[in-house]
């Protein structure tokens, strides 16, 4: 009975004990609520990836020129950042897609592989509407316009996040070089 009694108490003082986490600064992307979807069809808000540093983009795979521009400047900054005295630290690379109609999942999904992504570290998100799509390209500063014709026009952006959601570092456009993200990454 001393038993039971003491395991009881001990119960009850680790739930009145649990940690209580910090709020999330005011200016984290992690307080956007909208839901998206992953390439493997699973359910993701942003603040799921919180914890970790985030490389994060807004592209659509049938982008014929900048978006693929985009994802070979993330691999370079990926392949600066293996190189450095920051390989072990945790990250993840998002790319949200601006295609709501054409880039879902299971399209997504296909084209990380065809391009090699590598899912231990790439992300790729599908909206189920334009406006989660703006949501997010408005917290990222990012412009973008859907054509007549299907494309889009649209920002080169590519946005360092710290754990907490918070930007440290941006790159606004494509001739930027990537020293800046990688030293920002290794702080």
């Amino acid at each position: 009975m001393k038993f039971m009694v003491t395991s009881f108490v001990l119960i009850v003082l680790g739930v009145s004990f649990a940690k209580v986490l910090p709020p999330l600064p005011k200016n984290s992307i992690y307080h956007v609520q909208s839901s998206w979807k992953d390439q493997n069809s699973k359910a993701v808000q942003l603040k799921d990836l919180s914890g970790q540093k985030i490389i994060i983009g807004m592209v659509y795979t049938q982008c014929p020129h900048t978006c693929p521009m985009i994802i070979s400047k993330i691999k370079n900054i990926e392949k600066q950042i293996s190189e450095s005295s920051a390989a072990g630290e945790k990250y993840k690379i998002v790319l949200a897609s601006f295609d709501v109609k054409r880039d879902t999942p299971e399209h997504l999904k296909k084209y990380m592989k065809k391009h090699s992504l590598d899912e231990s570290r790439w992300v790729f998100l599908s909206a189920g509407s334009e406006a989660v799509v703006r949501e997010l390209a408005v917290v990222l500063n990012i412009n973008f316009k859907e054509l007549e014709d299907g494309e889009f026009s649209h920002s080169n952006v590519i946005s360092l996040l710290d754990k907490n959601g918070v930007r440290v570092e941006r790159l606004e456009s494509l001739s930027s070089p990537v020293t800046s993200m990688v030293n920002a990454f290794k702080n």
